[in-house]
């Protein structure tokens, strides 16, 4: 076998397809019993789809998923403006006027001036460091930063903020993003259910140990999360060297997790907001997206130390968490009007251990590190990786292209 590539997420399927263009021989294995990883969708029961996961086609103009919907026939959706749509604001149950939301703006901008500022002086420190804390706006923009790192601002390296891709252009995957990637991935072949256990690559081979038996292969791709290589979940023999574990441990996963609520809304509000963000004495703020793509649901979004809180708690915590947020806005008897819900606890997914990984404080220059190849043996590759589209997935597809382009040189295709 020429390669073993191990992870069926959206680094490993691209991988496998880039293989599948040359005359290497490869497996693909999975520990699930899905493909997809971090791209998951389920079928609710009034037809809507319901992303656990990623969601948005981010950056979409360069993102390589729109192409690959386009040609599935997967829907998603171009809002104006960068695609997420304005938000009401709302704190301790009061909307705030358009004043207020000035003054959030203008900081949100002179956040962002400072972060760049640092960062170009030098500074990889946390985003806590940086900012202005004393702003009544903070809670707000720090939730935010939670959203798009899955960690908290003390946890966040700047660059983190100051070098991810951005071309404010996001459009919702309305037919599922995991359904997307499942579909795209659905014509190779996957090894499911198959734990890898053990990999030995001290020798001219490396050899896999895998709950389904050993594969002796020249080459392995892994692309498993850094929540996954932390673990030790995988013994390395050979170790890894200490430089690359320690690249691991400056790229932990953080956590995000998505709420959803059946709602009745007949009778309530005649017009309701897109979006609304509720911030509530005690806990962080907590987005909710109200009637997305008509249909009757919500959906709330928690990032960081609080997902992590609630998903220990437990299913009930989390839809607690959302009902309360919605009726902070709509008053208590919407709690009449909910019915069903579901929710992701990426934490506790034994295949991933959490949802993004996040730059420590002064580690930046780490998702390099991990990318390196060992001994033209090991390739790495996986959202950790990229240098300005991690946490993402198509991030992640372009490391898995990455690293089969770096198998094919490594053996001279």
């Amino acid at each position: 076998m020429d390669v073993a590539i191990i992870g069926a997420g959206a680094a490993g399927l691209a991988a496998a397809h880039a293989l599948e263009q040359s005359a290497l021989s490869f497996v693909l294995l999975e520990a699930d019993s899905r493909i997809g990883g971090r791209a998951h969708s389920e079928d609710m029961p009034d037809g809507s789809v319901f992303d656990l996961g990623c969601h948005w086609l981010h950056s979409a103009t360069i993102n390589p998923f729109v192409e690959t919907a386009d040609r599935l026939g997967v829907a998603y959706v171009r809002p104006p403006g960068d695609g997420y749509g304005p938000s009401d604001y709302y704190q301790g149950g009061v909307l705030l006027g358009s004043e207020e939301i000035a003054r959030g703006v203008d900081y949100m901008a002179s956040r962002e001036r400072a972060l760049r500022a640092a960062w170009s002086e030098g500074r990889d420190q946390s985003v806590l460091e940086t900012v202005d804390r004393a702003h009544p706006w903070a809670d707000f923009a720090d939730y935010y930063d939670s959203l798009n790192t899955s960690s908290d601002v003390d946890q966040i390296s700047i660059g983190d903020m100051v070098s991810y891709n951005d071309t404010w252009q996001n459009w919702p995957v309305t037919g599922g993003y995991g359904h997307l990637v499942q579909r795209w991935g659905c014509s190779l072949p996957v090894s499911l259910n198959t734990n890898v256990q053990a990999i030995s690559w001290g020798g001219s081979n490396v050899r896999v140990e895998t709950s389904r038996g050993t594969i002796i292969a020249s080459r392995v791709i892994l692309s498993v999360s850094t929540g996954v290589l932390a673990s030790g979940m995988i013994r390395f023999t050979p170790d890894l060297p200490v430089e690359k574990r320690e690249s691991v441990q400056a790229l932990p996963l953080g956590n995000f997790n998505r709420i959803r609520l059946a709602v009745d809304w007949q009778g309530a509000r005649s017009e309701l907001p897109q979006r609304v963000v509720v911030a509530r004495d005690g806990v962080p703020p907590m987005l909710l997206s109200l009637r997305p793509y008509d249909h009757d649901c919500v959906v709330g979004l928690v990032a960081g130390r609080y997902a992590d809180w609630l998903e220990k708690a437990g299913p009930a915590s989390l839809r607690e968490a959302a009902t309360t947020a919605l009726c902070d806005v709509f008053g208590s008897s919407m709690r009449e009007r909910i019915g069903t819900d579901r929710q992701s606890a990426w934490r506790g997914n034994p295949f991933i251990l959490g949802a993004y990984s996040t730059s420590q404080p002064g580690q930046f220059h780490q998702r390099a590190k991990l990318a390196q190849p060992l001994a033209e043996r090991l390739f790495f590759c996986g959202e950790a990786t990229s240098p300005d589209a991690f946490c993402t997935c198509h991030g992640a597809r372009l490391t898995g292209e990455r690293a089969a382009g770096e198998v094919l040189e490594s053996l001279g295709c």
